[in-house]
């Protein structure tokens, strides 16, 4: 029975080590909205505070980073995410993320995020 329970145990322990891989990607958040999320990815935090600090309003920034995204041939990309807990993050806030499913190629990219964690 002790070894049973010390199987089990490794088991668990196993499988749930397994569930903490590398995130999918990472990113910058431009906007919240009730369960979505738009994160710029490969946008430098500098770059990010510079556009930031130019435009008034959040529909600016999102501008700034678009003509970013164009100047840049797709090296930053933006990406839309469903996300039930998007309420638990600010805009600015650098995140992890790990995709549930594929990424829809559209602009931006939409997705479903199955975790969405501050980067440390």
């Amino acid at each position: 029975m002790k070894n049973i329970t010390i199987i089990l145990i490794s088991i668990l322990i196993s499988v749930s080590l397994v569930g903490c891989g590398e995130p999918d990607m990472e990113g910058i958040i431009l906007e919240i909205n009730e369960k979505t999320v738009l994160v710029a990815e490969n946008l430098s935090l500098d770059r990010y505070d510079e556009i930031r600090d130019e435009p008034s309003s959040t529909s600016k920034i999102i501008s700034g980073v678009e003509e970013e995204v164009r100047n840049t041939g797709g090296d930053i990309s933006l990406i839309d995410l469903n996300y039930d807990n998007a309420d638990e993050f600010e805009v600015g806030n650098e995140v992890n993320i790990w995709i549930d499913g594929g990424l829809n190629e559209s602009f931006p990219a939409q997705a479903k995020a199955k975790k969405i964690s501050l980067k440390k």
